[in-house]
């Protein structure tokens, strides 16, 4: 079975701390992104401070999972880029493959979303000293599972698909 078919969001971790080797594998499959122009318009805070993690768990709702992992990601667009407008689908295109490689590593991961939400922005902002050539794109919660991590059912729906010949 495919990454992209094992792959889901997981909520809930173990404390144990995640290796610096399974680090360093998210953030190689992260950069080999596709990226506009080649850009590469990605910077990463790691962030493994149990303080911080609680303060960024209040960013949003979704944001609440941070609060007990034992490392987060914020991922990081780079404003003075050649293609500014397509930085966030290359940012998206690096969370994914975190959290594919995530999956790959037997870690469990949550995509938070937090551009272009401008209420998410501000917070993050007021927690974290962000340089002004940098704009928040997500957050990602990262850990071992703490509960079930098993694929969800099939999504595949043959009705979404057109072929033009």
């Amino acid at each position: 079975m495919s990454l992209c078919l094992k792959r889901r969001s997981v909520r809930n971790f173990h404390t144990t701390a995640i290796e610096d080797t399974k680090i360093e594998a998210l953030f190689k499959s992260a950069m080999q992104a596709p990226s506009a122009r080649n850009q590469q318009p990605w910077e990463f805070y790691v962030i493994k401070n149990p303080t911080l993690l609680k303060k960024l768990a209040t960013v949003s709702n979704g944001a609440r999972h941070l609060d007990g992992a034992p490392l987060g990601i914020l991922a990081l667009m780079r404003k003075a880029v050649p293609a500014p407008d397509m930085c966030s689908q290359d940012l998206s295109a690096a969370t994914q493959n975190i959290l594919l490689e995530a999956t790959n590593q037997a870690l469990g991961a949550v995509w938070i979303g937090v551009y272009p939400k401008a209420d998410r922005l501000k917070k993050v902002a007021e927690i974290i000293d962000i340089p002004e050539s940098l704009t928040p794109f997500c957050l990602i919660a990262l850990g071992y599972p703490a509960t079930d991590a098993s694929p969800k059912p099939l999504r595949y729906d043959i009705s979404r698909i057109k072929v033009f010949e």
